[in-house]
């Protein structure tokens, strides 16, 4: 079995590009005898028939492919194998290890930046490709840095193979000129096929057509090592849209020298960046993807304003009527003060749909309305615990006040409330908490994706994504992140809302 691993990887920001990952099988498998047995393995991948590329060292390419094949072999050779010794252990792997095997290895550890195709996009449904009569290095220019394209296939499909040095010069710039099927004037989006080296180093491109410059609004990090189709797109509409957004705007940073019409001049920067800053990228990469792909902000939004008009209507509506069970009164007080407890113990399944039938019958559907309006009328928890608090207040200070003139609302607003702000903050900070987080509500009553709020936002997100861990992740550490603050920041209110029972006379 392999050592669980707890930490992320750290990122390595390696000067020089393509080179061998040496990371990715550090931990051998706990079975079998060990480092005792990779020289043979090497061995094995000498005669497998595999030639590395020359530019990478073959000591080096050999000793962490004997590395990975250890791990293959882990889960391919039966347990009763590794009991034995190292020599017939070797004796059941050299059928195994042909060069097929060797190959998957070494494809898993090998990091190089690979350029492929160029499509362009315009404000219709047209996508093309330009370039396609030069080959991918020929595509490419290095304008200044310590780099050189190379032409290679990468499983039959064509591509350049950046090889750069950034130990001296710690940039490099591509630059490529095309000429475009269609007026650049209706330029929607470019997009490369492009696989990054793992180095966590900052790209960005540069895009300049019809005597403007556009310029990515966001770096691309050299993250991960798998092709990918990377997009950029002029701003627009859509950028505030509900839509999935894939890609990154380009902003119109000012006059550009290319003025030919129909004439494309694509700049790819590429800048080395320190241990701290491949970190750092590391870290904010999932969470500017979720800023970027949804609506982020107009999720939050609509959360903050359901939160805002929940505590304060809640407040008022709940201490209002706590105030008249616990002050005032009347006929049959008693009586509805019970009914009122009887209602917490209805399930909510049970008023579910009786409730969006009555919001429907009166248009609050596809509003936010019923996420809202509700709270005026108070919870019957909270007018319990703010009835049990005002029990607890002496009637000197109601008498005092009502022989001052004060009626009953003035009595509410002067004396009772202020003396209340503790169970006010407790219940500030539950229905915080509740509006925060409801996903039933949205999901009853919201059809229009522009009312989402934020929980339920996340979850149509995860889905786009197809539940992609690591984003559906990263956008609920977003959501958790308030609940955390504003809980720290008033438990101790909290606390003594539900603790303290009111003034003793």
């Amino acid at each position: 079995s392999e050592e669980l691993k707890v930490l992320p990887m750290t990122p390595r920001p390696v000067a020089k590009s393509p080179y061998v990952d040496e990371a990715t099988n550090a931990a051998l498998p706990s079975s079998g005898p060990g480092d005792a047995l990779l020289p043979e393995l090497e061995t094995l991948v000498a005669q497998s028939g595999f030639e590395f590329p020359a530019n990478v060292d073959a000591t080096i390419a050999r000793r962490e492919v004997a590395r990975g094949v250890y791990k293959r072999l882990a889960s391919r050779l039966p347990d009763e194998t590794w009991k034995k010794p190292a020599a017939d252990v070797i004796v059941a792997a050299k059928p195994v290890v042909d060069r097929e095997l060797v190959r998957q290895v070494w494809n898993g550890i090998y990091r190089y930046v690979g350029l492929g195709s160029i499509r362009l996009r315009d404000q219709g449904i047209d996508l093309v490709e330009v370039g396609a009569d030069k080959s991918p290095a020929g595509r490419w220019t290095v304008a200044s840095g310590n780099a050189k394209l190379i032409d290679f296939n990468d499983q039959g499909k064509p591509a350049a193979r950046l090889e750069y040095d950034l130990s001296s010069n710690s940039a490099v710039k591509l630059v490529g000129e095309f000429d475009a099927p269609f007026d650049l004037k209706q330029l929607k989006n470019v997009r490369l096929d492009f696989r990054a080296d793992d180095t966590w180093h900052d790209m960005r491109l540069t895009v300049e057509h019809d005597g403007r410059r556009y310029i990515a609004r966001r770096a691309n990090s050299l993250a991960n090592f798998d092709w990918a189709t990377l997009t950029w797109q002029h701003a627009s509409a859509a950028d505030n849209s509900t839509q999935l957004r894939t890609w990154i705007v380009l902003e119109d940073k000012g006059a550009s020298d290319v003025t030919t019409p129909n004439k494309l001049r694509l700049t790819l920067d590429f800048d080395r960046v320190s241990q701290s800053t491949a970190w750092a990228n590391k870290a904010k990469l999932n969470y500017i993807r979720v800023n970027e792909q949804i609506p982020f902000w107009r999720y939050v939004r609509v959360s903050v304003f359901l939160v805002i008009a929940n505590i304060v209507l809640v407040a008022i509506g709940s201490s209002l009527a706590a105030y008249a069970f616990a002050r005032i009164v009347f006929p049959g007080r008693d009586f509805l003060f019970i009914v009122m407890l009887a209602t917490m113990m209805i399930p909510a399944q049970v008023t579910m749909i009786p409730s969006f039938l009555v919001w429907k019958s009166v248009g609050g559907y596809n509003t936010l309305s019923p996420l809202w309006v509700g709270a005026f009328f108070g919870n019957a928890f909270f007018i319990f615990m703010l009835r049990q608090f005002m029990a607890g207040i002496p009637r000197d200070l109601e008498d005092a006040a009502r022989i001052d003139g004060c009626g009953f609302l003035r009595i509410y607003w002067h004396v009772i409330v202020p003396l209340i702000k503790p169970s006010l903050a407790a219940i500030a900070v539950m229905s915080f908490i509740g509006t925060w987080n409801d996903f039933m509500g949205p999901l009853i009553y919201i059809a229009d994706q522009r009312l989402y709020p934020l929980a339920f936002g996340l979850y149509a997100f995860s889905i786009q994504v197809s539940n992609n861990p690591a984003l559906s992740m990263a956008g609920s550490v977003l959501m958790t992140l308030p609940i955390i603050l504003i809980f720290f920041a008033a438990q101790r209110y909290f606390i003594q809302g539900v603790t303290l029972t009111g003034m003793k006379g």
